[in-house]
């Protein structure tokens, strides 16, 4: 089968009398023209455009020049342009006009599209030809179909709804999806961040009918990839449009071919309510599509999907019709859909009244084997009482020169950061804090390991670092910030590469709190260690998989660790709250009673109204 048929595209002759033809027909000439350009007779020229015509199944003129742009035989100048220059400046609404043309539809029906009269769509299509520089609807079309703003999508009559290809380990994720959404209309899956994106565009191009899809994601540091897998998977079947705030518009970046929308008009007019298209938009720009919605100028979306489904703020809206416009499917997608005792502000994870079960899931540790993230190797160091910050600086040095270390990553406090970096210097460490913006130089001298460099950051990481390990002193952050950090590090930059250290970094006369954290957020991207740890926990024991990266006081700082590592793995807030409900017998705690923060059970339960009465009842004999 041939390349053109692979990608799903009609076959064009190719030898020299076809593209001497198809190469007039681009052009404004009529038949007697062509027919003394070539030196032929006119029957000659119509016998031959109808043969290319059944060949590739093209039903007029305009296809069959869409055809050969498509298939890389016709230039600017063959269809009467210099350039694309002119195609490439078109407004929004003139690009919508230009794609709903090639769609064949006559001027009554584009009117109805555009909110126009049949008269008034004739006389902006002669606008447009005019500014195009062109004499025919076809010429046009060609030009259009040369710069990537029409694509196959728009001529929904003659070319069903294709199909972009699934990776091998996205198809049954893909396929258990699509499945839940038919029955349930919703569906959860688990996949790592870097592949939500190309899961998204798989299963939008298999929902069939018009394709219409919402994508609702965070402008974080997946922003440009994102937009970058979904433009490259409709650059022939849809439209991608980013719909932004107004300050985002000014901020962020778009790959080629996808343009942004800040307003509800703006997203009509870039891509009207009938033609395919794929609108990511962030919640700073989802009120534009809600009052498209409201105003009843908006069609039922036939998908919409969620990125980082676990945030909040993320994955709300869309449980919300007051929020988020209305659509046949709602598929979430998340790299940890569950958060565990760390969480202290009990905010993030996927709430299953609004998400359902997990349909399907590639866990941290199959994407590992898959080398789509990395394997990890958890330890745990204990630093003494020095002078605040020269204690982790003095840690980072011993772990460079213990471990043979090049590039590590320090995750700290935002009042830490810089104070960690300066002190990392003084001791001979080329260190430097990830800055806000322009980051590029920061972090091309951070991929040069010529000598040991220290990243040190108290914000989100850019994926795919290529890290050698990663030190989390306690931040006091949201799970789900140190989640994202930890999988950021655990992102490969390349096929092959070892496994990332993960290291806590605590003092010894404190609570763990940083190996808790590190435990928590490390146990939501991969299930098996929260379910490894929850046996370690019932057996009394330690985690078996905790390293010691360096070696720790002796006597009882080391089984502190492991056990407040085994505690740190699946429902802390929950076990406590049940055990608040269970009056006498929670009063005095049990011996193995103690959370992650060094908190002992009888703490938290008597914290609770009814635990104090239950308490109090208990103390006077039952006379409360």
């Amino acid at each position: 089968m041939s390349a053109a048929a692979l990608a799903g595209r009609p076959e064009v002759p190719a030898d020299a009398g076809s593209l001497a033809l198809a190469r007039l027909l681009a052009g404004p000439s009529g038949i007697e023209d062509i027919a003394r350009a070539l030196g032929w007779s006119p029957a000659r020229v119509k016998d031959g455009t109808a043969h290319l015509q059944q060949v590739t199944g093209a039903r007029d003129r305009t296809e069959l020049v869409a055809d050969y742009a498509w298939a890389g035989h016709l230039t600017a100048r063959h269809l009467g342009a210099h350039d694309l220059e002119a195609v490439h400046r078109l407004p929004a609404d003139k690009r919508l006009l230009l794609r709903l043309s090639a769609g064949g539809g006559d001027d009554r029906t584009v009117g109805a599209e555009i909110g126009a009269s049949a008269a008034t769509v004739r006389q902006r299509r002669d606008v447009l030809l005019g500014a195009l520089g062109v004499a025919t609807v076809h010429q046009a079309v060609g030009l259009g179909c040369l710069a990537g703003v029409v694509r196959r999508a728009d001529m929904p009559r003659r070319f069903g709804p294709a199909a972009a290809p699934v990776a091998d380990h996205l198809r049954l994720p893909v396929a258990l999806a699509l499945r839940q959404l038919g029955s349930s209309g919703r569906a959860l899956v688990m996949v790592p961040r870097r592949e939500q994106s190309r899961l998204a565009a798989a299963a939008a191009a298999r929902t069939g009918g018009l394709r219409r899809v919402l994508v609702l994601t965070e402008p974080g540091e997946y922003w440009q990839h994102d937009l970058e897998v979904l433009a490259a998977a409709d650059r022939d079947t849809g439209q991608v449009l980013a719909v932004l705030g107004r300050a985002e518009a000014a901020r962020l970046p778009l790959p080629p071919g996808v343009e942004a929308a800040t307003n509800p008009s703006a997203v009509r007019a870039a891509a009207g309510t009938t033609l395919p298209a794929v609108l990511v938009t962030t919640p700073q720009g989802l009120p534009a599509l809600t009052r498209l919605h409201r105003e009843g100028r908006w069609p039922l979306l036939d998908l919409a999907v969620v990125f980082d489904a676990h945030l909040p703020g993320i994955g709300d809206p869309t449980a919300r019709p007051e929020e988020c416009p209305p659509a046949d499917g709602v598929l979430r997608l998340t790299s940890a859909p569950r958060f565990t005792t760390a969480d202290r502000t009990g905010r993030g994870g996927c709430r299953r009244a609004v998400t359902g079960a997990l349909t399907a899931a590639v866990p941290l540790r199959r994407a590992a084997e898959l080398e789509l993230m990395r394997h990890y190797r958890l330890a745990a160091t204990a630093i003494g009482r020095s002078a605040q910050h020269a204690a982790p600086a003095q840690l980072v040095a011993d772990l460079v020169r213990a471990h043979g270390l090049r590039r590590i990553l320090v995750h700290s406090g935002p009042r830490d950061a810089r104070s960690l970096a300066v002190a990392l210097a003084r001791i001979g460490l080329d260190a430097e804090v990830l800055p806000a913006r322009d980051r590029g130089p920061v972090l091309a001298r951070f991929a040069d390991d010529r000598a040991p460099r220290v990243l040190v950051t108290d914000r989100p990481l850019p994926p795919g670092l290529g890290a050698d390990a990663l030190v989390h002193t306690s931040t006091g952050a949201p799970t789900e910030r140190t989640t994202a950090v930890v999988e950021a590090a655990l992102t490969p930059a390349r096929p092959g590469e070892g496994p990332l250290r993960l290291v806590s970094a605590d003092r010894a006369d404190e609570n763990w709190a940083a190996l808790a954290e590190l435990t928590g957020a490390l146990a939501a991207l991969d299930p098996q260690l929260a379910k490894d740890l929850a046996d370690a926990r019932d057996r009394h024991a330690g985690h078996a998989g905790l390293e010691l990266a360096l070696p720790l006081p002796a006597g009882t700082a080391e089984q502190r660790a492991r056990a407040v590592c085994a505690w740190a793995d699946t429902t802390w807030d929950e076990e406590m709250k049940a055990a608040a409900t269970r009056a006498p017998a929670a009063v005095r705690p049990r011996r193995d009673a103690v959370s992650p923060s060094g908190r002992p059970l009888s703490t938290f339960t008597l914290s609770r109204p009814a635990a104090r009465t239950a308490a109090l009842r208990h103390s006077t004999g039952g006379a409360a």
